[in-house]
């Protein structure tokens, strides 16, 4: 739209910059702020997708607008049978939350697997905002800053036969990205259908997954992890709400951490919510090993806690400058072992750890655990390292670990 056309119409324009600030502009009466935001667009957008339209008459759509356009789309339930175009710098706008469905194919037999969406650079500063995607997953490789926000995934399909080794079960798998947004989704896995939410990895850089719900406890939280973060850079995993089945506690083939980061560098895991893991080894609110500066800060745990692990690996065979401070940890009761609390484990001699600490954390009935015998002490001290002025019911350090004001 040009912006003569703005400022021919300054009660619309002003109308769409009230819209984030603290004083909104009236609404019609019974008109939510959403409806609201809407009807500015469809004035401003001669891209829309109408309700009815199949497949092939979206991707017509979208192949019209060029980057700055947004392509509304109307509500209603749109079956999906392959992929949607997107073009670099468009927007994908829902109206009253669209329904993308990919529950059965073309010929209505119902779906087995994930049908995936792969995009490269035509996913370029995208924005996917405001729609609900059925048994669908999206694969973005590549692109730069891509966003996906306000979005709901569910009803996504498990291939028979695979477990929790299996990792294309992610709704969202973003592999190389630059500055990716995963924003306040709603993501569920259902009964029988276990799987991942979102998998960052191949170098992806700058990604954030923020204000996110993942699952709810029960019928939508059969997740094996939340959110797996692997060779990536300066990752952002903040304020998600993940709250597991517990039921899947009894299925190890099903069950691997809440939010499980390797290989890192620069990752900073900071104010989430998560329950629903066991704490045992194939468990943990949040597991992290091998990288450097990590830190695990502010999040609430329940039923388990933080696996740390320096494991003998070719690549990234160090674990450097973690930080786990402020954390609140809730286990059924006090266990002495490094499965119910923060636990630190080294299972070899050839790489190394630096830098380890742990302070301020409120756990009653945790356990803090790091005495193993490959763990270096002087190196688990260095730059400030040591276990510090936490609440908690066990502790058992190697000895000469820095350690006080612990209770």
């Amino acid at each position: 739209m040009k912006l003569s056309f703005l400022y021919a119409l300054p009660a619309t324009a002003l109308a769409l910059m009230a819209c984030n600030g603290d004083h909104l502009a009236p609404q019609p009466p019974h008109e939510s702020l959403t409806t609201g935001r809407m009807a500015v667009a469809s004035l401003m957008s001669s891209h829309v997708i109408q309700n009815g339209m199949t497949l092939a008459d979206m991707n017509n759509v979208i192949s019209g607008a060029s980057a700055g356009d947004t392509v509304l789309v109307e509500a209603g339930t749109y079956q999906i049978t392959g992929k949607i175009t997107m073009k670099p710098g468009i927007t994908l706008l829902g109206q009253g939350v669209p329904v993308f469905d990919a529950t059965v194919d073309a010929g209505g037999t119902p779906a087995t697997v994930l049908l995936t969406m792969s995009y490269t650079t035509d996913m370029d500063n995208c924005v996917i905002k405001g729609i609900s995607f059925l048994n669908i997953r999206y694969l973005i490789s590549n692109a730069n800053k891509p966003m996906i926000a306000f979005c709901k995934f569910d009803q996504g399909k498990r291939p028979a036969g695979t477990d929790k080794l299996y990792y294309h079960d992610a709704y969202l798998h973003l592999s190389g990205t630059d500055s990716a947004v995963v924003d306040n989704c709603e993501i569920y896995r259902r009964t029988g259908h276990t799987g991942r939410a979102i998998w960052s990895t191949g170098g992806a850089t700058y990604t954030r997954i923020i204000n996110n719900t993942i699952g709810d406890g029960g019928a939508g939280g059969y997740f094996v992890t939340a959110i797996n973060d692997t060779q990536t850079d300066h990752t952002t995993i903040q304020a998600n709400t993940i709250e597991r089945n517990p039921a899947l506690n009894s299925s190890p083939a099903h069950t691997d951490h809440g939010i499980y980061v390797h290989s890192f560098a620069q990752t900073l895991i900071k104010y989430n919510t998560i329950n629903g893991w066991p704490s045992d080894a194939s468990g943990g609110a949040v597991k992290a090993r091998n990288g450097h500066y990590l830190t695990i800060f502010g999040n609430i745990m329940g039923g388990s806690g933080v696996l740390l692990y320096e494991y003998d690996v070719p690549a990234y065979n160090y674990f450097k400058f973690v930080d786990v401070s402020y954390n609140t940890i809730t286990v059924a009761s006090p266990v002495n072992d490094m499965y119910h609390g923060i636990g630190y484990y080294r299972n070899n001699t050839n790489g190394f750890e630096h830098s380890i600490r742990i302070t301020h954390n409120t756990m009653p009935n945790g356990t803090i655990y790091a005495n193993f015998g490959a763990l270096n002490v002087t190196n688990f001290n260095a730059a400030s390292g040591g276990v510090f002025d936490n609440d908690m019911g066990l502790l058992n350090l190697k000895s000469g670990i820095n350690a006080s004001g612990n209770s």
